[in-house]
């Protein structure tokens, strides 16, 4: 098998034990207001904080049982994104997420191998791994998983075509689309197929299997038998579009992903009450989308700018649907508490009325 190797490579397998341990009772939980729902004995998660903190924190009860993992993280971009938020008419810069790494793509790739392996250790026997990734690292990140995982254990790569971003290149075809990686804990992993429509019905040759092999299906006279379709077997490239400031799903956060696409991968590689999970969970689509369709989730980011929206986003669609359902699973926030933290909790950050655009 090809592997990659690169100066100082290391390899977390060998402390797993000891940080499983060191985690045990690393995170709190906090009280943000956020888990008064009616629910079973099951409460989602979210973590504020370090996601290989909560990853070691979560292989003490958690190794196997995450069905469908989607990640989002860095994509070797060189840059860091900034935000503007006003708040009661005054205005301040902040960062929402560093992907500045001087050009050294070796620290890049020892954070993401750290995380991969402990999302393998996570997965059910049933569980994916999406990760998604642009034109930047993927290269190196697919030969990374196939080192952890298995080649056998490659699934799909998705191409998420994102025809209405504006690009300014002079020198090359616009970058148009992002890959999406998927590869299984085992052959047995969940897989829903999903059917898009056509843009009309078309008249399409009725194919059976006989003996394995695809063949055109004949009546009793020998001839073949044609039928109407209008819809067809989604592929591996997506048509979605990019978020933009006129949805009113914005929330402003930068490289906000569209909530089609994650209902999409929700649905193809979990079913209602799997447990799902995003460690990058950035402005919560994700798990906004998991609560929608019915899944339990586990989230996590490190920035407060992260945990406010998706803290907002999920108390809004609750608040609006808590009516119309019998059951909301209850949510719980964790964090390990430093003084930062505690001052930030202390001025009522959580529950401010902020607005915030990507700058």
């Amino acid at each position: 098998m090809v592997k990659l190797t690169w100066e100082n490579k290391s390899n977390i397998s060998e402390n797993v034990k000891d940080l499983k341990k060191r985690y045990l009772n690393y995170f709190e939980t906090v009280d943000l207001g956020i888990g008064d729902f009616r629910g079973s004995n099951w409460k989602n998660m979210l973590f504020w904080g370090e996601n290989l903190n909560v990853l070691h924190y979560l292989t003490n009860n958690f190794s196997g049982k995450i069905d469908l993992i989607y990640v989002d993280p860095p994509f070797f971009s060189g840059t860091n994104y900034r935000i503007k938020i006003e708040e009661n008419g005054n205005h301040y810069d902040s960062i929402a997420y560093f992907d500045h790494w001087d050009k050294d793509i070796d620290s890049y790739l020892q954070m993401l191998r750290d995380r991969i392996v402990l999302f393998r250790e996570l997965l059910s026997i049933n569980g994916l791994l999406f990760i998604h990734l642009d034109w930047h690292a993927s290269h190196y990140v697919r030969v990374l998983l196939e080192e952890i995982f298995g080649a056998n254990r490659f699934v799909n790569s998705i191409v998420w075509y994102y025809y209405n971003k504006y690009s300014a290149g002079k020198k090359n075809l616009p970058r148009a689309h992002d890959d999406i990686l998927v590869y299984s804990k085992s052959a047995n992993y969940t897989f829903n197929e999903l059917r898009v429509l056509r843009r009309k019905p078309i008249k399409q040759l009725k194919r059976v299997m006989v003996d394995g092999v695809l063949k055109n299906a004949k009546d009793e006279k020998g001839h073949v038998i044609y039928r109407v379709v209008k819809d067809k077997k989604m592929d591996d490239v997506w048509k979605i579009p990019c978020m933009q400031p006129a949805s009113k799903e914005w929330t402003g956060f930068p490289t906000q992903k569209h909530h089609d696409l994650l209902e999409r991968i929700i649905k193809i590689g979990s079913n209602e009450g799997d447990l799902v999970a995003d460690f990058f969970c950035g402005s919560g689509t994700t798990l906004l989308v998991a609560d929608k369709l019915n899944r339990r989730w586990i989230g996590s980011d490190i920035s407060e700018y992260s945990i406010y929206l998706t803290r907002k986003r999920l108390l809004n669609y609750r608040k609006n649907i808590i009516d119309q359902v019998k059951k909301i699973e209850p949510i719980e926030i964790y964090t390990h508490f430093d003084e930062q933290k505690k001052n930030l909790i202390s001025s009522g950050f959580f529950e401010k009325d902020l607005k915030i655009k990507r700058k």
